[in-house]
């Protein structure tokens, strides 16, 4: 039966233990459940068409990386490439975040890759957990898990719920797998949220000539924009 609340935020929010009075926060939800609600049903490619893109981001990120190898024999080149204002800590950038960013793009292309057949995954209900987690990776003061005694599992059940208007009851076997698989993001997740707490103001939105506006911080990660840093960051813990 289709499940209806007249201010979910106000019921999200206490479920993670995040205080109603947390602006960033509800504009954040309010965003994620626009763009859970918005999933509408995703066909099951096979798996050879799932893996394809994923080869070609490996393609590209040897091919990045062997480019860089050949330019550190270039020592003139080398040095006016990194001299790029963008690149303010010059060569320690470029070992310490540059190549360790394609590594990890790399690392995250080869490891969703599927290379067994199964259980069809429910994309749609997958996708809707993701969005909570990553919500909750970012605000929630508690680390989520899979524990029955943790505030993850109730809260992307209700974050289910809101999104599609369905009991999760009427979903066969619930969340509990999508819970699981969202999980295993829990690291990328946690250092993509201090990232984008560090990097991205929470009280500034991209508004278009249409009337449709974004948080910064979600408009920069979509268009690939280079973020400009606050003085105070905040620190997961």
């Amino acid at each position: 039966m289709p499940v209806e609340l007249a201010d979910p935020i106000d019921e999200l929010l206490p479920l993670a233990g995040i205080p109603p009075d947390n602006s960033a926060a509800r504009r954040w939800l309010e965003t994620a459940l626009d763009a859970a609600r918005s999933i509408g049903p995703v066909p099951q490619p096979s798996p050879a068409e799932r893996n394809a893109p994923l080869g070609e981001i490996e393609k590209a990120v040897a091919k990045l990386v062997a480019a860089f190898e050949q330019l550190k024999s270039h020592s003139y080149t080398h040095a006016s490439f990194w001299r790029f204002a963008a690149f303010v800590h010059g060569d320690r950038f470029e070992r310490r975040d540059v190549m360790h960013t394609l590594k990890n793009i790399g690392d995250a292309a080869r490891k969703a890759r599927e290379g067994r057949a199964g259980r069809p995954r429910k994309l749609r209900k997958q996708h809707i957990v993701n969005w909570a987690l990553a919500f909750c990776a970012r605000f929630s003061p508690a680390r989520p898990s899979s524990d029955v005694n943790n505030f993850f599992p109730p809260f992307a059940e209700r974050f289910f719920q809101l999104s599609t208007g369905l009991s999760v009851e009427s979903q066969g076997n619930g969340v509990d797998r999508q819970i699981r698989v969202a999980l295993n993001r829990l690291p990328i997740e946690m250092e993509r949220a201090a990232l984008l707490n560090e990097t991205h103001p929470n009280n500034v939105e991209i508004r278009f000539s249409h009337g449709f506006a974004l948080p910064a911080w979600l408009h920069c990660v979509i268009s690939g924009v280079q973020p400009c840093r606050k003085t105070n960051p905040t620190t997961f813990k």
